[in-house]
């Protein structure tokens, strides 16, 4: 990645001038620990725990064996030295700083031995979740042009031609010319790329994030010092390496020394036997999504501390999760940033924030011109600090879009900061509360909604596990559309798990002492699960939107009219908004009525 290194700069923002935060504006500022900026890249901290504790287990196969006593078991040393040998392998190849190569495999303890490979040759990985379509990795391949791709043997014959080489770690181990290179003599800065996340782009073409060693090892270290992962502990991994959620998953416990049970595809596709899956191994750390979580119907005693991040906490799973001798963390942060940027320890009755900055971030809460707002006021988050990356893999104008000299001032420590797109606000305490994002608005009748905030009050009712909310386009009509999870032994799912009893009445009526009709969803879709996506464990909202929906009959959702004046006005005003439930009390133009406005006049 040499020739194109330079295109990934912080941009010019020429003469804006420095803005002085008003008393009371939404600032906020981690704890400030210079001791976890060092002079170092990954190799070296996995090395060092190598070296500390050789025989310690680093990686157990969940694959491999039914229980604990027969499952593989890698120590430092054997991990350390089969990386080693792929490092040597690519060094011989002429891969080293600077260059790119891609890491398609499922998930296994060979494919972590093949990223720690990676690094130690002092080259960057692009991950891709084994699912990825070959024509999405050559996108991504030719876009950083990777010099060679690593695949386990069933995805090497998948490889899209016209790409780089394609070849297994064990072609590449085989191919090794003596030790690993010595990174440092071969160049290798804190400066260079560790590691690349492609995401989806609005343009439909996927952006590359390139995240740097000091961005990536400066977190690891702040993150640790907040969760304390220890050489003692046992981390589940069951993580796509696509997802970066898997650097904390993975790398943390690297740092610490501690050990990493690999869950494989099949375990982590079936929810009912994880908790016992968790307790055979036992397992002491669990990092992953809310939906995962709240799936799980069995205890796991030996947890200690559990992170979750990458989609809205709901309520119900704290009160379930967080105990006296049990931390649970829920933390947030934009791939732009290197992983997590808050975390708030959640505890029961807390109400669900993302908390505020881990050492040495920064996080500003300021409207669309950049003006800082005050506490309790939305604005959009822009986080500062050691973790924020340089901008986007030759896409110039979207990093000058994204990655904004600070207009505010400070001590220089964080003199970029990422525009997260999140709305968001600072509640009374001083804590960050999440609403969603920005471009997740979206317009019903007239009015801008935040899907976001229609969720949090759905979740937090009673006998609801999860829930999503999607705008929808049914029979020719916009509508919002609520996909309800009831928490698992329900009476209502029990009964029907298409939801035929679940009793929309009741959900209704109670979101509407908070929520004006128009942000009321028009159906509730009672399901088993939500989809999620493969990589990121995300609820897939394109899915939802095409979602054939199951018939439930109109009374359970409309108010019945009690006389012929009601049903004649009924009628009347489903020609007009569909048949869709309308309230009776509805006013007909501050909350009905911008419902048909064609799109151009609405907007003005």
């Amino acid at each position: 990645m040499n020739h194109t290194a330079g295109t990934v700069r912080p941009p010019s923002h020429g003469t804006r001038q420095t803005a002085v935060p008003p008393t009371g504006a939404a600032v906020l500022r981690g704890p400030v620990r210079p001791d976890l900026i060092r002079d170092e890249v990954l190799a070296e901290i996995f090395r060092d725990s190598a070296r500390a504790r050789p025989d310690h287990p680093a990686l157990i196969d969940a694959a491999s064996g039914s229980d604990a006593a027969s499952r593989t078991r890698l120590s430092y040393a054997e991990v350390d030295r089969r990386s080693d040998a792929i490092a040597s392998g690519l060094a011989a190849r002429g891969i080293g700083p600077g260059d790119v190569v891609g890491l398609w495999m499922a998930r296994s303890p060979d494919l972590l031995v093949a990223q720690i490979g990676i690094t130690k040759a002092g080259a960057a990985w692009l991950p891709f979740d084994a699912e990825a379509p070959s024509d999405r990795v050559a996108v991504c391949l030719n876009d950083c042009d990777a010099k060679a791709l690593l695949a386990s043997a069933t995805l090497k014959d998948k490889a899209p031609d016209g790409a780089c080489p394609a070849l297994t770690p064990d072609e590449v181990a085989a191919g090794a010319a003596g030790p690993a290179p010595d990174l440092r003599a071969a160049g290798l800065t804190p400066e260079h790329p560790a590691y690349l996340i492609y995401t989806s782009g609005s343009t439909g073409v996927p952006k590359g994030i390139v995240i740097s060693h000091r961005n990536i090892c400066h977190f690891l270290r702040s993150a640790n010092d907040l969760y304390g992962v220890t050489g003692d502990d046992v981390v589940f991994q069951g993580a796509s390496v696509a997802f970066d959620l898997s650097m904390e998953e993975i790398w943390v416990p690297y740092l610490a020394g501690a050990t990493l049970f690999v869950a494989s595809p099949a375990q982590m596709g079936d929810a009912e036997a994880l908790p016992d899956i968790l307790n055979e191994a036992g397992i002491t750390v669990l990092d992953t999504v809310p939906t995962l979580l709240g799936l799980m119907t069995k205890d796991v005693p030996a947890l200690r501390l559990i992170l979750l991040g990458g989609e809205a906490l709901p309520e119900p799973l704290i009160a379930r999760w967080a105990t006296p001798s049990r931390k649970l963390f829920n933390t947030y942060g934009p791939t732009e940033a290197t992983v997590v940027a808050t975390a708030a320890e959640m505890k029961p009755g807390d109400p669900v924030t993302i908390g505020g900055p881990i050492a040495n971030y920064t996080a500003y809460i300021a409207d669309e011109a950049l003006n800082l707002v005050g506490p309790g006021v939305q604005g959009e988050l822009l986080i500062g600090g050691p973790g924020v990356a340089k901008g986007y893999l030759a896409r110039p104008e979207l990093t000058a879009e994204k990655f904004v000299a600070n207009p505010y001032g400070g001590d220089g420590s964080d003199p970029v900061l990422y525009r997260s797109g999140d709305a968001v606000s600072l509640d009374s305490a001083g804590r960050i509360v999440f609403h969603g994002r920005i471009d997740d608005q979206v317009k019903v009748r007239g009015f801008r909604v935040e899907l976001g905030e229609i969720e949090s009050r759905i979740r937090v009712q009673p006998g609801i596990a999860s829930a999503a909310v999607v705008l929808r386009q049914d029979d020719g009509v916009d509508r919002l559309v609520a996909f309800v999870v009831p928490e698992r032994g329900s009476a209502s799912q029990q009964e029907n798990s298409r939801g035929a009893e679940f009793d929309r009445g009741r959900l209704r009526s109670a979101l509407a002492e908070t929520m004006p009709p128009y942000m009321i969803p028009a159906h509730f879709e009672v399901v088993e699960s939500l989809p999620v996506l493969a990589a990121s464990g995300k609820v897939d909202r394109k899915a939802l939107r095409a979602a054939p929906l199951a018939v439930v009959e109109t009374s359970g959702e409309q108010e019945e009219p009690r006389d012929e004046t009601e049903a004649a006005l009924l009628a009347a005003a489903q020609t007009v908004f569909g048949n869709q439930p309308i309230p009776f009390e509805a006013d007909f133009f501050g909350d009905l009525g911008e419902q048909r406005v064609p799109a151009e006049i609405a907007e003005e």
